[in-house]
């Protein structure tokens, strides 16, 4: 292996980081850097230097797969590999914190059932707890590399590490490729928001300098080179030691270096041609099994004989091109761009056959995720198990609290489904799992618009219970989005079509649904009726979550006509026994309606404590985005804006750091126009034009831009275009709301007044 070259004074960084660990402070570094740059020859060299220290090394990385990578796949590998060398720790780890056992390789949450699902609160605990238990013993280093392709559940994993140790005698270094993240890629909100975090530690690799480049070159290149052909390479490098490297590499095997192409892509591949045909071959199985691959899988998915396979092996090892991984388990392209410039190499015919040979492979031996089957088995056009592998790749995304990484899985699956014979014809379970995802993942409008297209799609011969659980789905989506007469209508159709007379986990939730719909279109009687329907079959079920959302529907309708402070307390009640019971969707609607309540009787502290237990819990369960997390969100913001504590206000709204789905994003700037203009802002108006078209969709956007909007026309004296606003927010909300004399009205008018 080269010699670190130009990095000193970045590896001095990460040892003093786990030094800092290893004195009983926690420590964390983010390493960035530019593809080749030279972050993973560093962090070799650290885990080597810990190594010798006595430290004990957890390593994972993250794999471009697409839109939809398994959630958690770097913590996957990095208590997989622990628990292959350190069997006995491992053991006592599973013991003290058998939520782990989620993330172990073939006792992954593939093998569960999607009634068993762990509390992300509760697994991001284990987690940190499972690292802090051998570091009573010695220190540990945590790496996680490419966290630019880490997916969403990875990187609050990680921001939960971060936020959370503090003496465990634990360093953490992730990375990612700078140059990957352009203005929309969403680890970049991530990012801010971790640099604001006093235990991390931002570390940047820049290219190498001109005389460390040479060196390098010398070094690699050891015979004399011409001097024209030593500054092209320094030249073309451009300080990146992964280019310089493969091009010092290539010289050695052409005679004229200027023939070679521009594009690294093409330059990697004329090392490829200089490979015997075996060795060729082995490279290019490898590529279609990403950057890493067991030496198991290469092994099966390979017609070689075992020393042929070793001698190519090898001769790809000495090449460059491969290298073993850590563990001495399989292989790693040197560089990821060394394995897309192999795989895009590949001929159509020849990346169809891999893929299905892979695919044959995980079947047969039962290894990998459900997202690996599901992406070979695609790319071979292999529907059937595509289908089958995208649906449980979706279970298992929701039993570990990754809700938008199982709605891409689902809608996957739903878009195969016509294409596969073999797929249940009842594509009703599928849509449910699809929505119930959506909405988790607070993109409740794109559910809504799936379960229109299922439902619109339905045969006039479609059984009455599949056309109900449609129905259900479109009603749940339709709910979430406040579209409240078409839930409604959808979850009283649904009713008609199956029997009350014999519960069900389904009739309970369905009559559950109808019962909150017809609360919200005042239809008072029918919400009643159905509400303790569902109360009574939840009961007869022992279904807690039924029970709860049941539940919560009869204290808000007690509370239009009773005590609210009675309501208040049996609400309370009901989330408690919801948080008892582990339901976190149930506690979390049953607190924003609490904190609802408080805010109605002026009790302002307990209402911020109502919504900050609420968003908390949101988050616990993987569900920040869903439809009353966010709401809370924003109606948190508003108490502490009504206390006049503006800059806690606007701290809650502020999704700078953050990747919000479109309508969470537009309530919570909506909300933020009440500080901004408080704070005479008037650039909070350039926000309208953004909103405007969800003000049809959501009222409450409509509203809290309208009133931020009249406050600035009064602070102005424009009248005309304050009555103007509020003309065109009461025709908006009377259609929506159904109902033109709405509440709000009053104080709309109440502005138009003054201005």
């Amino acid at each position: 292996m080269t010699p670190l070259i130009g990095r000193a004074t970045e590896l001095a960084t990460l040892l003093a980081a786990v030094q800092q660990a290893s004195d009983g402070a926690s420590s964390v570094v983010v390493l960035d850097g530019d593809a080749g740059v030279g972050k993973t020859r560093l962090l070799s060299e650290l885990v080597n230097a810990a190594t010798e220290r006595g430290v004990v090394s957890f390593i994972g990385h993250c794999v471009d797969l697409g839109d939809a990578p398994p959630p958690y796949l770097p913590f996957t590998e990095a208590f997989g590999r622990f628990a292959a060398d350190h069997p006995a720790q491992a053991e006592e780890q599973l013991a003290a914190f058998p939520a782990i056992e989620r993330l172990l390789p073939r006792r992954g949450p593939a093998a569960r059932g999607t009634e068993d699902r762990v509390d992300r609160g509760e697994l991001f605990q284990s987690v940190l707890g499972a690292l802090a238990l051998p570091a009573k013993n010695q220190p540990v280093l945590l790496v996680v590399e490419d966290i630019h392709w880490a997916d969403q559940a990875t990187r609050d994993l990680l921001g939960y590490l971060f936020t959370r140790v503090t003496t465990e005698r634990l360093a953490i270094v992730a990375t990612f490729r700078s140059d990957d993240l352009h203005r929309r890629h969403p680890l970049r909100p991530t990012l801010a928001e971790w640099a604001r975090l006093p235990a991390v530690e931002r570390v940047h690799l820049d290219p190498l300098g001109t005389d460390d480049v040479r060196r390098l070159i010398r070094l690699l290149h050891p015979t004399p080179m011409d001097e024209h052909d030593l500054r092209s390479i320094i030249s073309r490098a451009d300080g990146n030691a992964f280019f310089a490297e493969e091009l010092v590499a290539a010289a050695g095997q052409v005679t004229d270096t200027q023939q070679l192409p521009w594009q690294l892509a093409d330059l990697l591949l004329v090392r490829l041609d200089r490979l015997s045909d075996d060795a060729r071959e082995v490279v290019r199985v490898a590529a279609v099994g990403g950057r890493r691959v067991s030496h198991e899988m290469l092994e099966a998915v390979l017609d070689l004989p075992g020393g042929s396979l070793d001698a190519a092996l090898r001769e790809a090892v000495d090449a460059h091109i491969l290298q073993p991984t850590p563990s001495g388990r399989g292989y790693t392209f040197r560089h990821a761009l060394l394995a897309e410039a192999i795989y895009d190499d590949l001929l159509p015919g020849e990346r169809v056959r891999l893929h299905a040979a892979y695919a044959a492979v995980l079947a047969k031996q039962e290894q990998g995720s459900a997202a690996e089957m599901a992406r070979h088995a695609r790319a071979s056009h292999d529907l059937p198990t595509a289908y089958e592998a995208s649906v449980q790749a979706g279970d298992a995304a929701m039993s570990v609290a990754a809700p938008q990484e199982a709605m891409r899985h689902y809608e996957t699956a739903l878009e195969l489904a016509p294409r596969v014979a073999t797929s249940p014809a009842d594509t009703a379970p599928l849509v449910m799992a699809l929505v119930d995802a959506a909405v988790a993942a607070g993109r409740s409008y794109r559910g809504l618009r799936l379960a229109r297209e299922a439902l619109d799609a339905l045969p006039p011969d479609t059984p009455a219970e599949s056309r109900a659980r449609i129905l259900y789905a479109f009603g749940f989506a339709a709910a979430a989005g406040e579209t409240d007469l078409e839930a409604f209508a959808a979850t009283e159709e649904a009713l008609r079509l199956v029997p009350t007379d014999k519960p069900c986990v389904f009739t309970a939730r369905l009559a559950g649904l109808h019962a909150r719909t017809s609360l919200i279109v005042a239809r008072e009687v029918d919400a009643e009726r159905w509400a303790l329907e569902a109360v009574s079959m939840a009961r007869a079920l022992g279904n807690t979550e039924v029970l709860a959302d049941a539940e919560t529907t009869l204290v808000m309708l007690a509370r239009r006509v009773g005590d609210p402070v009675d309501a208040a307390q049996r609400l309370a009640a009901v989330a408690d026994a919801a948080r008892e019971s582990g339901d976190a969707v149930a506690e979390v609607r049953s607190r924003y309606n609490l904190g609802g309540l408080h805010y109605e009787l002026g009790e302002l502290e307990q209402s911020q404590i109502a919504y900050a237990e609420a968003i908390r819990r949101g988050a616990q369960a993987g569900r920040p985005w869903a439809v009353y997390a966010v709401e809370s969100r924003a109606m948190l913001s508003l108490v502490q804006y009504t206390r006049g504590h503006w800059d806690e206000a606007a701290r809650i709204v502020d999704i700078s750091n953050e990747s919000p789905p479109a309508q969470a994003l537009a309530l919570l700037a909506a909300t933020g126009m009440a500080v901004r203009a408080g704070r005479g802002d008037r650039s909070a108006l350039d926000l309208l034009p953004t909103l405007r078209p969800w003000w049809e969709r959501d009222g409450r956007m409509a509203l809290y831009a309208a009133v931020a909007a009249l406050e600035f026309h009064q602070q102005e004296g424009n009248a005309t275009e304050a009555l103007a606003l509020i003309d065109e927010v009461v025709a908006v909300l009377g259609a929506l709301w159904q109902e033109p004399w709405f509440l709000a009205r009053i104080r709309l008018s109440a502005l138009g007044r003054v201005s």
